[in-house]
């Protein structure tokens, strides 16, 4: 009606409660139609009056059963107040209903329905705990819509908790920010930086396209703050202020986080600072800007396997100057273009002291050009994504070595490399009405470091067939060269069917990716499923030989076996359950073992865990993971590598509170309860997911 529409259009411009006043006049001259009622329900729910929305929805449900919408919007008002597991089942509903709507919605803005819904129950089913899953509500939004941004959003997010998913998390998080319209949504420093050097779990709050974004666009400021304090003298903070203003948005924000570690000269102090605006020049075309600024003093980061193995005496800072521009247009509501350019400085050193014999200082000065573009197109029947981009690197780096004794001269090396790197690809997304995505694509690498110049095709194979409403396969072979990449971002495709395409390798490694995976829905309460992978490389490394041999650039073959089996059950509305096994064994030659140190390592992983909510807002969770790990290490003081092994069990636990009217939330956690003492080998050891001692976390997040 009119009404509605003036409605919508004064909340747009900031006035919220005039806004709801016509949309209640709208009700009660049509009070059996049931849109109305989502749009005063949606209303209510910004005025963060509950019971009257909850009433809203309710009615709208009982009008018009068959519309997706009031169960859409009541599935976020659950989830905002502790209720996930409802939450689930309305979101369930509303994807089950989406296509009702086709008789008025074309077939394109359905599918951004279905990715929207998908996104949302993603980051309902990680409130549950059930990661798995909401990995795979992440890839299946994001194949469904790829210019969708919300799709983008959560899978940035839900890979914060994978290990060496940090090329893909920032990478999907960029692309989400290309995509996005204008909105209040706030860009936390923390999320476009990788590798963050924090444990899991003990920073100042998970990343998460949560619960506190509104439900409108409109005129409005927003301050979001979180917070952690902890054993170790932990220290943490993260406050974001962002906007909306007609066709402007804007977000600025600070993270601060400091810890003595768990062992001596295991300190890390970091500071984040990030400004990011963004300008709707029309209403299909976007610019945007972003400037982050990171600073890290540390020791020694890397926890091994053998935990004695550290250097006391390693310092090491880092400064990081980091510029984007970005750029959106839609020629048409199914073809769109997006641009990146960055820009990035980084100075580094390290200064490390060994056995009071030689003091060793590394200065490196890193400067970082790049320019992507990308085309989206969509249609009913097949998506084509093409893309191109351009890396320019120079690495000057000097080197001292500083030795104690008089009769040994100090040593000084001096490097200068310039690196490019261009890549072109292709991807194609073909969809039969028997559920059979199949994806395929090319891609084109040409790379030239000065040491390693490699030209390489690489063909991708995917598909995804949902064979039966509550069953799907996803299988994928493809290859790989790693990108020289600036933040460690690319708008390129991260996965295929599912499985990530981009590691942390060194650059210039070429690796085959063979995967296999099923996920199926055993009621509407219980999943389960399995996922495997591996990965072939063939990776360079430098090679010193003795004098006077000059360095030169040689390749060797390392092998990753990745394996996930889960079930998760919401076995009641306040009560969600997990059990997950993961399965890794890497297999690396002894003449370049990367700087984990082993050279064969196999790893297994039970965990177990149950979460609680209460309509009340209280909320606990508990998890236990046991760990049986065997491997051969390299100890540099031993000619060959060392056999050895560990079990153990370690517990988690957390308990907190949902603050009324989405104010934010409390919460108290305990990592490693009985403060076991263990060997274990992260196979990314600067990012431990695994504490190595008890840790006591009071966190909060709060939202205005």
């Amino acid at each position: 009606s009119d009404l509605l529409g003036l409605g919508l259009a004064k909340i747009r411009e900031g006035d919220l409660k005039p806004g709801r006043a016509e949309i209640e006049i709208a009700t009660s001259l049509d009070p059996n139609n049931a849109l109305i009622r989502s749009y005063l329900g949606k209303a209510y729910f910004e005025e963060k009056r509950d019971k009257q929305a909850m009433a809203e929805f309710a009615i709208a449900k009982e009008l018009d059963s068959l519309d997706p919408t009031s169960y859409f919007y009541d599935a976020i008002r659950k989830q905002s107040v502790n209720r996930p597991v409802e939450a689930l089942q309305d979101l369930q509903k509303s994807i089950e209903l989406n296509d009702n709507r086709a008789v008025y919605r074309s077939r394109l803005l359905l599918d951004e329905d279905l990715a929207a819904r998908s996104a949302s129950l993603g980051r309902i089913y990680r409130d549950l705990g059930f990661q798995q899953r909401a990995l795979v509500e992440g890839w299946e939004s994001v194949n469904t819509a790829p210019s969708d941004y919300s799709g983008h959003r959560f899978l940035a997010d839900t890979y914060s908790a994978l290990p060496r998913h940090e090329i893909a998390r920032v990478s999907e998080l960029l692309q989400s920010q290309l995509l996005q319209p204008i909105n209040v949504t706030p860009i936390q420093p923390r999320l476009a930086e990788s590798d963050l050097l924090i444990v899991e779990g003990a920073g100042p709050a998970d990343p998460a396209f949560n619960e506190f974004n509104p439900l409108f666009l409109r005129n409005r400021l927003a301050l979001q703050a979180s917070g952690v304090a902890g054993e170790n003298d932990t220290r943490g903070g993260e406050v974001v202020q962002s906007g909306v203003w007609g066709r402007a948005s804007y977000s600025v924000g600070a993270f601060r986080y400091k810890t003595d570690g768990f062992r001596e000269n295991n300190d890390l102090d970091q500071e984040l600072y990030n400004v990011f605006a963004q300008v709707s020049l029309t209403h299909k075309t976007s610019v945007q800007g972003e400037f982050r600024s990171r600073d890290i003093e540390s020791g020694d980061l890397e926890i091994l396997f053998d935990p004695n193995q550290f250097s006391p005496n390693l310092e090491r800072e880092l400064d990081t100057q980091t510029y984007r521009l970005g750029f959106h247009h839609a020629f048409k509501p199914n073809s769109k273009v997006i641009a990146s350019i960055i820009t990035q400085d980084i100075d580094e050193s390290f200064r490390d002291t060994i056995d009071s014999m030689a003091t060793i200082d590394d200065k490196l000065d890193t400067e970082g050009f790049s320019a992507e573009l990308q085309h989206l197109f969509r249609s009913e029947r097949f998506n084509i994504i093409t893309g191109l981009g351009h890396v320019d690197g120079n690495l000057k780096r000097e080197r001292l070595v500083d030795f104690a004794l008089p009769f040994i001269p100090d040593t000084l090396t001096l490097e200068d490399i310039d690196s490019r790197h261009t890549n072109l690809y292709a991807y194609a997304q073909l969809k039969n009405p028997s559920k059979i995505t199949v994806t395929g694509g090319l891609s084109y690498d040409e790379f030239d470091d000065g040491r390693t110049d490699r030209d390489q095709v690489n063909p991708k194979f995917g598909l995804t067939w949902g064979f039966t409403p509550a069953t799907t396969l996803r299988l994928a072979i493809f290859r790989v060269l790693t990108r020289t990449l600036i933040s460690d971002q690319t708008v390129e495709p991260t996965q295929v069917a599912g499985f990530n395409q981009f590691f942390d390798d060194v650059s210039g490694t070429d690796t085959w990716l063979y995967g296999g995976g099923l996920d199926h829905s055993l009621s509407a309460s219980v999943y389960g499923g399995l996922q495997f992978s591996l990965r072939e490389l063939d990776v360079p490394f430098r090679e010193t030989p003795p004098p006077p041999a000059p360095p030169r650039i040689r390749r060797t073959d390392w092998e990753e076996w990745l394996g996930r089996v889960y079930l998760y059950w919401a076995a009641h509305p306040w009560l969600a359950t997990s059990v997950e096994y993961r399965y890794e064994n890497f297999d690396r030659s002894a003449e370049f073992p990367g700087t984990g140190l082993f050279t064969d390592l196999e790893t297994q992983r039970v965990s177990l865990g149950g979460n609680f909510f209460h309509p009340s807002g209280f909320f606990a969770r508990v998890k236990g993971t046991y760990v049986d790990q065997d491997g051969e290490f390299v100890d540099p003081s031993l000619p060959t590598p060392v056999d050895d092994e560990d079990q153990f069990w370690v517990f988690d636990a957390s308990v907190g509170y949902r603050l009324p009217k989405r104010y934010g939330v409390l919460n108290i956690e305990v990592k490693n309860i009985f403060d076991e003492d263990f060997r274990f080998q992260d196979t990314d050891p600067a990012n431990p997911s695994i504490s190595p001692e008890r840790l006591v976390l009071l966190r909060f997040t709060l939202s205005f």
